[in-house]
């Protein structure tokens, strides 16, 4: 009697039958880990963009006593886009001048002088809200308000900052 080869034998356990029995589609194994590989990759690539497009410094908010650049000495930043007449952003920084009916002349740090008009909505601060004939010659202000073409501001407030020094 010859030896058999095992290879031409039938299989007991068909497998063949199994194997079309298992479903197609993902696993739940794989669905997590291709979920956790596609957050890892967004937030990679939330650093990569930050880096490239992302501000290095942060932003300052203007305080209580009414600095609006960092440093809270009033001085704007070099790279502060300047305003005709010594203003910047939407209202200029400075000393008064004088005050002339309805309109505020505001000296600025680098000798500007800003003519401020306002109107019956214009707020004036001063500790608590004030009026215009409350503010007087060398006091520190803070104006907000729209510049128009020819550089005079809209004043919208007039912050009196405290006196430093």
């Amino acid at each position: 009697m010859t030896n058999p080869n095992p290879l031409d034998q039938p299989l007991e356990n068909d497998i063949s039958a199994q194997l079309k029995e298992r479903k197609a589609g993902f696993g739940k194994t794989t669905v997590v880990l291709g979920v956790a590989a596609l957050a890892i990759v967004a937030f990679v690539g939330g650093v990569f963009v930050q880096k490239s497009f992302g501000s290095t410094q942060t932003p300052t908010r203007q305080n209580a006593a009414g600095r609006q650049f960092p440093g809270g000495n009033g001085t704007p930043p070099s790279g502060a886009q300047q305003r005709p007449n010594g203003g910047f952003g939407r209202g200029t920084v400075g000393t008064v001048d004088h005050v002339d009916g309805t309109t505020v002349y505001v000296k600025t740090q680098n000798g500007q002088v800003v003519k401020v008009s306002t109107s019956d909505s214009t707020k004036v601060e001063i500790t608590s809200e004030g009026k215009l004939t409350d503010l007087k010659a060398g006091q520190q202000v803070v104006v907000q308000g729209q510049a128009g073409q020819d550089g005079t501001v809209n004043g919208q407030t007039i912050t009196q900052r405290p006196t430093t020094g």
